[in-house]
């Protein structure tokens, strides 16, 4: 069939004078191309082979990294008090058991003197039984004055290891005055958060630090809650713009109704793009179905309301539609009838769309 000039002026120059010297469109066929391979390279037509998928990217996922939840920790202050120094701060690397700030407590001053007078009273109770085992032995005493001794030295070591307990929640600052204690980090790691500062009162159990070992770093993503059925732990996730690559770990259950999305939690290593806190935008690989094919981006067209590709023919193209199951920036995942393997156009559909028009 011949192409109709009407079409030839919204074309560009060579692509109108292939058409007004070409057979375009095979006539019992309005969905093949006729097109010699010459005339195709002329036009700018290129051909890749289709590929089996082995996943749908999702892109482009708001996220936010943050510390693994069971590597990091809240540092309190057992006692009130009024913090005298601070010895730690945002982003510094710190050991376990560093001190990161000192407090002066009354409570613990008070503390101190009661666990004294503890370990005063443990040690005469203790010297007690050990004489009354002696006397008794001799038949000095009766039975019931040793097993008194006895049940008094176990009373107050009792309450000596009771102070003992409450004192190792807030160790002495060395060489610090009385009642000024230490707060230490719980787990080697970095100062994520200081709340404190010197000469701020603090309540007891106020929250004064947060430290986390970064070694290894959760992104919390937010997913579309129709792809959740397809998510799983264990799958791809990749930071956009980095080589930041990790596994899914947890997939949310519940749905926010107001932006229809569910939590996802993803594992990475550490990695110097990444601190907690920063926003990033994150793809995650979803398992492909069978038969799907992964494609060049510029493989895909539109006609009409349909998503198609170009496949090769002998002599030309045959336009097939396709459902398109995944895109990014690159490429494009399909299902349709399509055999991996088959040549189709990655380059140039938009004159194969012209010739396909100029056909109907």
């Amino acid at each position: 069939m011949s192409c109709r000039p009407r079409f030839l002026p919204a074309l560009p120059f060579g692509v109108a004078l292939l058409l007004a010297s070409c057979t375009a469109v095979a006539a019992a066929a309005p969905a093949a191309i006729r097109l010699p391979a010459e005339q195709a390279r002329a036009l700018g037509v290129r051909n890749a082979a289709a590929v089996a998928a082995t996943g749908i990217p999702l892109e482009h996922l708001p996220a936010t990294v943050e510390p693994a939840l069971e590597r990091s920790a809240v540092v309190t202050a057992p006692y009130a008090g009024t913090v005298t120094r601070v010895l730690a701060v945002e982003g510094s690397q710190v050991a376990a058991g560093a001190p990161l700030a000192r407090v002066q407590s009354r409570e613990r001053m008070m503390l101190e003197a009661d666990a004294g007078r503890a370990a005063s009273e443990a040690r005469l109770a203790a010297r007690q039984a050990r004489r009354d085992a002696e006397l008794l032995a001799e038949g000095i005493v009766p039975a019931a004055r040793a097993e008194s001794s006895r049940a008094l030295q176990e009373q107050t070591g009792a309450t000596q290891a009771q102070f003992a307990r409450a004192l190792a929640l807030a160790p002495a600052a060395r060489g610090g005055l009385p009642g000024e204690y230490e707060l230490r980090a719980p787990l080697a790691g970095r100062v994520l958060e200081r709340k404190v500062a010197p000469g701020q009162a603090l309540e007891a159990m106020a929250a004064a630090f947060v430290v986390a070992d970064t070694a290894q770093l959760d992104v919390a993503i937010r997913a579309p809650a129709a792809a959740r059925m397809r998510l799983a732990a264990g799958q791809v996730a990749r930071i956009d713009g980095t080589d930041a690559r990790g596994r899914i770990t947890a997939v949310g259950s519940a749905v926010d109704g107001a932006s229809q999305t569910v939590p996802v939690r993803a594992r990475f290593a550490a990695a110097s793009a990444l601190v907690p806190g920063q926003p990033v935008a994150v793809t995650l690989e979803l398992p492909a179905p069978q038969g799907a094919l992964a494609l060049p981006r510029g493989a895909l067209a539109r006609v009409g309301r349909d998503s198609v590709v170009f496949a090769a023919t002998q002599g030309g193209y045959r336009v097939v539609t396709v459902e398109v199951l995944g895109e990014s920036a690159t490429q494009v995942v399909v299902r349709g009838p399509l055999a991996a393997g088959s040549a189709v156009a990655v380059a140039g559909t938009s004159a194969l769309k012209a010739l396909l028009a100029a056909g109907e």
